[in-house]
């Protein structure tokens, strides 16, 4: 028979050992909320996100984008054209500025109803976004003019993509009732600091030069 000191020392290892392995248990079972809750935050951390995202989306949709043709509208244009400008001037670096309008617009229109207008102007948004690089901004201003911000880009450069969206133009038809119609349009180029240092003027020269080619007799890109 065990003496009681040996008895008691078996117990006390035994008590010493469950002890140890509850306390380890419970660090499980801790451990493991711990994670569940941490993969339950994360999860909810994506979903806020991607209701931020869409809303982020929609804003966008709203307030910046033209309707008819999904690029930025005459507002958000001009505030872009006001960003790049700012930086052209910190870093002493060029910027070109692209008006261009279709020829005899309110003609085709008044002939063949305003939902030409829209037409014309998503097929000419259509052959400007394949000629412009990614940082190329377009956007739709005032009385149906489109119109391009060239970041980083002397006039000479513009006037090439100008001449490139230009004859494309007359080649691609607007639908397939109206392939028989040749498009053209006139372009007016600037550039910072050549022709205007801010966006007002700059807006100004591109329309003054914009009428020159109009008055010209349309189907060209004027730069001065």
């Amino acid at each position: 028979m065990m003496d009681r000191n040996e008895n008691d020392a078996r117990e006390g290892w035994s008590y010493a050992r469950e002890t140890k392995f509850t306390q380890l248990m419970k660090k499980t079972k801790e451990d493991r909320q711990k994670f569940k809750e941490e993969v339950q935050q994360r999860s909810l951390d994506r979903s806020r996100q991607f209701v931020s995202e869409d809303k982020l989306d929609h804003y966008e949709k709203v307030t910046l984008l033209d309707k008819a043709t999904g690029i930025y509208n005459h507002k958000a244009f001009m505030r872009k054209l006001e960003y790049e400008l700012k930086r052209a001037k910190r870093y002493k670096r060029p910027v070109s500025l692209l008006i261009m309008e279709i020829d005899g617009l309110e003609k085709y229109g008044r002939q063949y109803g305003s939902m030409i207008v829209e037409d014309m102007l998503k097929s000419a948004t259509g052959i400007i976004q394949k000629a412009i690089r990614d940082v190329d901004v377009p956007g739709r201003c005032k009385e149906n003019r489109l119109a391009i911000i060239f970041p980083e880009t002397y006039s000479s450069r513009a006037v090439v993509v100008g001449e490139r969206i230009r004859e494309r133009l007359k080649t691609q038809p607007i639908n397939e009732e109206l392939k028989h119609l040749r498009v053209t349009a006139s372009v007016g180029v600037v550039s910072f600091p050549t022709h205007a240092r801010d966006e007002n003027d700059l807006m100004f020269k591109a329309l003054e030069f914009l009428d020159v080619a109009s008055q010209d007799g349309g189907d060209r890109v004027y730069n001065g």
